[in-house]
């Protein structure tokens, strides 16, 4: 009996105490709106963050660049092309204006190695009376002016070192024939 009379004294402690928690609770809620309740400010559970929204935009900026750098080399290649295909029409006929078309042409890819190449190829032509009209001087003059068209960096690199000691030789070679 003992027993009995102590879980009825605990109920009637508990049931008041649970009560006035209740009450309690539910009074602060009224007063104390919660603020951060308000579905607009909260982030749907699959939209993207911040830094996923940057790493897209990242991405999207490399593929494009890809792109670009790919388009400009495959102009560069087309370019090229056409001037290798200028040299072959140049070699059925060389004459001095087209002579300097083609040198015009290779220098304005801007590529040392290239433009060396359709050089050193006009020079053997030269050298073999097949240009008409092309004095040693006039050719010196056309390499010159047409190496100096080429960038900076592919002015002074060692590829065209032997060009210009071509051009040096040509312009002697003229001064000797006067």
């Amino acid at each position: 009996m003992l027993i009995l009379f102590i879980i009825l004294a605990a109920f009637s402690a508990v049931i008041p105490l649970a009560l006035f928690a209740k009450r309690r609770k539910a009074h602060l809620l009224e007063r104390n709106n919660p603020k951060n309740l308000n579905a607009e400010t909260f982030r749907p559970l699959f939209a993207p963050t911040d830094e996923d929204i940057r790493a897209f935009k990242r991405e999207e900026n490399e593929k494009l660049l890809a792109e670009e750098r790919e388009e400009t080399r495959r102009l560069a290649e087309e370019k090229i092309e056409k001037v290798y295909e200028q040299e072959k029409n140049w070699r059925v006929s060389p004459d001095k204006k087209a002579t300097a078309g083609l040198l015009f042409a290779a220098s304005e890819l801007g590529n040392a190695k290239i433009y060396g190449e359709i050089a050193e190829n006009v020079i053997k032509i030269w050298r073999e009376d097949k240009i008409e009209n092309l004095s040693a001087r006039d050719l010196a003059e056309l390499l010159d002016s047409h190496f100096r068209i080429l960038p900076q960096q592919e002015r002074t690199s060692g590829a065209l070192f032997w060009l210009r000691e071509e051009v040096k030789n040509l312009r002697s070679k003229s001064e000797a024939q006067r």
